[in-house]
Formats: structure tokens, sequence, C-alpha cells
């Protein structure tokens, strides 16, 4: 372990020559670390940095679109990822950054798997074909460049563990748990190497532990109980162990809860979210590093997984429901954390939420609609999942926010969507 993170170390000096000189090239208008008071996050100036962020993701799905390739209607990693970050052959890394920019985003969130860390092999050439000098580079490696391209355009990092393996997130998939395919020593390693390596960039500037934490075939993930499958204790663990040994400037990001129970009627089920939260708050060896996360989308419920097939409930999902209920749920599920002066208040990150952009149905619309008014009333920070779609022969993902065709031409938000004036409510200054 001691050896790896001297490794971590080592890379990280060697990258911190091109990302200072990237840093003094960016017009950015905050400047890292980034810390909380109360349920704020604020900048090393002192002045309040809303996360306005998306998700580029890739570098935690299947390698060589083998495997596991999940339907792209699952709006998560797939055959296109490569388990890289996604567009990298449709479109040049400034062309795709430049992208978020115009988007009007201040922040990242890229997620990888622990796979990726220790890949020795090349990406194929097909992967990064508009991006040559990415060629015979290791994923970790292309990992690393997108963390330099993106903070050194000025926008801000967050380092997100993803999967575990390499493959479609997030049902029953083997990466349900930080320590599905992995020892919970090995999980902490892998963050303390990842923290380590970018020590010397202070816009990257979050560790988010852990994506949607919930049951597997057998056992239910818990808050508190001490055992194996105690998420509370182990985010306390690996968020201690990053502030202390590997990178003191990390805001540690824990979500809640994604999924306890059997999602069959008669069968207790739920997505406890932060709900725990409230009576077993995090005590992190840095208080101001804290932040909460939770995820929404309209096709899950409280009660509700979001299955569509063997072991769907008929239990409410989110679109269900009428603006003022989904405002309560909202604020019992997650944003009670944001209350001033209560042993739990922190700082809430909606990490992931999303909607099709040929999505047809009435109640999935207005849910998003009603969602981002949620968010914009809060002044919350949130990060939209995908930013980068794909599109091949006709056929689109219809979620990302931008996406190249195999011409390489672009399709924006902005390009006759509906979803683009809840957007730009969203991201308006």
């Amino acid at each position: 372990m001691i050896a790896r993170v001297l490794v971590a170390v080592l890379a990280a000096s060697l990258l911190a020559p091109a990302t200072a000189a990237a840093s003094e090239r960016a017009d950015a208008s905050w400047t890292g670390p980034l810390h909380t008071e109360g349920s704020r996050i604020v900048d090393a100036d002192g002045n309040d940095f809303q996360l306005k962020s998306g998700n580029w993701h890739g570098a935690s799905g299947t390698w060589n679109g083998s495997g596991d390739v999940d339907d792209p209607a699952n709006h998560h990693d797939g055959e296109h990822s490569h388990g890289i970050p996604l567009g990298l052959d449709r479109a040049s890394m400034d062309d795709i950054v430049g992208s978020f920019h115009e988007l009007g985003i201040n922040s990242i969130r890229l997620p990888f798997s622990n796979d990726m860390i220790d890949d020795e092999a090349t990406v194929p050439d097909e992967a990064v074909a508009a991006n040559p000098e990415l060629r015979g580079k290791t994923r970790l490696e292309i990992y690393d460049a997108a963390v330099r391209a993106l903070t050194g355009s000025g926008l801000a990092v967050i380092l997100n563990n993803h999967t575990g393996t390499s493959r479609w997130c997030c049902g029953v998939d083997g990466n349900e748990r930080w320590n599905s395919s992995q020892s919970d020593q090995e999980w902490e390693d892998d963050w303390a190497f990842m923290a380590a390596r970018y020590a010397d960039n202070e816009r990257v500037v979050g560790a988010d532990l852990y994506n949607e934490v919930r049951r597997d075939v057998f056992d239910d993930p818990n808050w508190g109980l001490g055992d194996e499958h105690d998420w509370f204790a182990a985010s306390q663990r690996a968020g201690d162990r990053i502030l202390n040994e590997a990178n003191p400037n990390l805001l540690i990001i824990i979500e809640g809860i994604n999924w306890t129970g059997l999602p069959v009627d008669g069968l207790p089920h739920e997505r406890p979210t932060l709900e725990p939260v409230r009576e077993l708050p995090q005590q992190l060896v840095k208080p101001d590093k804290l932040v909460y996360s939770a995820h929404f989308y309209g096709y899950t419920g409280p009660n509700h997984s979001g299955a569509t097939g063997t072991g769907e409930t008929h239990d409410p999902r989110y679109q269900d429901m009428s603006r003022e209920e989904l405002y309560d749920v909202l604020r019992r599920q997650a944003f009670f954390v944001t209350e001033d002066g209560e042993p739990y208040t922190a700082p809430l990150w909606i990490s992931e939420f999303g909607v099709g952009r040929g999505e047809q149905d009435a109640k999935a619309r207005e849910w998003f609609e009603n969602f981002t008014d949620f968010l914009v009333a809060e002044h919350a920070n949130f990060a939209y999942w995908p930013l980068v779609g794909w599109q091949e022969g006709g056929e689109s993902d219809g979620w990302g926010l931008v996406q190249w065709d195999s011409a390489g031409d672009r399709i924006s938000v902005d390009d006759g969507d509906w979803r683009a004036d809840a957007w730009h409510r969203l991201t308006a200054d």
C-alpha cells in the first residue's frame, strides 16, 4: 500500500507542471481547494461555490465493448465507453471540454472503476480516434489527461468511484457495494492512490466515495450496524484516511443508501437515501470537508427501485407524485441535511438526475420540470447524468446534453431539445 501511494505522489509531481501551466491559462472565477461552512460549499477565498456539475461518464464502464453491455436506455456505461470518458472517438478533448463550458457548468463528476487503476492494457486506437495524442495510453493515463484538460480549463473535478469492476451499473451486477469486488482494505488503498495522484492539483476538489450502494442477491447494506456491510463505517474510515494520508484538500462526498430489500410487493423494500443521517451523521476528522449526496430519477421512487421486469412493485415513482408530494419527499429523503444548526447539517449534492431528450411520457417530462424548479429554488448543488451521449446510425442514447455523431457533428441541448428551458433556468447565475 505504501509503495502504491508513493507511486501516486510521484505521478502527481510529474503531472503538476502541465496542470499548473494549464491553470495559469484558465479564466476561472474561483480558487481551490474547497471546504464547507454549514450547508454551503465555499472556495479558498470564502466565496460561495455552488456545484453546477455534470457527469462525464465512461471510465467506469465496459472495457473494449465486450462483456456486460447495457441497453442504451439504461443511460449508463455501455459498449460505446471503451472504459474511458465518452466521446473521445468522435471529438477532441478540447471540443468536449469546451462544450461543458457552453452548458454553463463549473464542475465535473468523473466516474472511474477500480479495474481502471491497475489495467495495463492500452486502449484501442479507434477509442481515441479524434485524439491521436492519446493512442497507446492506458485507461488511467487517459483519465489523467481528462483531469488535466478539465482543471486546466478552470473546471472543478470530483473523482467518483462508480464501480469496482468495469461494467454496467447499477443493478445486481457485482458492483453493489464498495467491497463487492475487492476487500475493504483494497478499496481504501485504491482511494489513497487516486487521492494522492492528484494532490498537487487544487482543482481536483472532491472524492465521491462510492456510487449507489445497494442490496446484492443476499444482503442489504446498512448505516451503523458495525458489520462488513456497514456503509456508514466504511465511508467514515475511507474519508478519514484520504484526509489524513493522501489529500487533505478534498471534499469527502458520501452518498446515502440507494436500495435495501427485495423489490417485490408484500416484502419490505425502500430507498433509504440519506434518511439514516438524521439519527447518525458522519463525523469526519475534518468536519469542513463533508458533503452528502443523493440521486433522483423520475422512474424510481421512495419504495421503487426503477425495475421494469421481475420484482417490479406497484409503489409510486417520483414521476407519479404531484409537485407538492415530490417536494415533501425530497426534503424528507435528502434536503433535510441542509437545515442549519443541526448535528447533521452539511451541504447536499444531487450528483445524478436526468431524463431523455426523446422522452414522450408526460409524467416524466413534468417530473423533470418540477425537479429542476426545486433545485433552482433551493440553490442546490447538482450534477446532470450524463453530459455526453452517443449517436449511431440514427440511434441515440437520448440522455446526453451533448453528443457527436460518427461524422463528428455535435448536437446539444439547445438544438430543439425540450429540456433546454429547464436546463437554462438551472444554470443561470
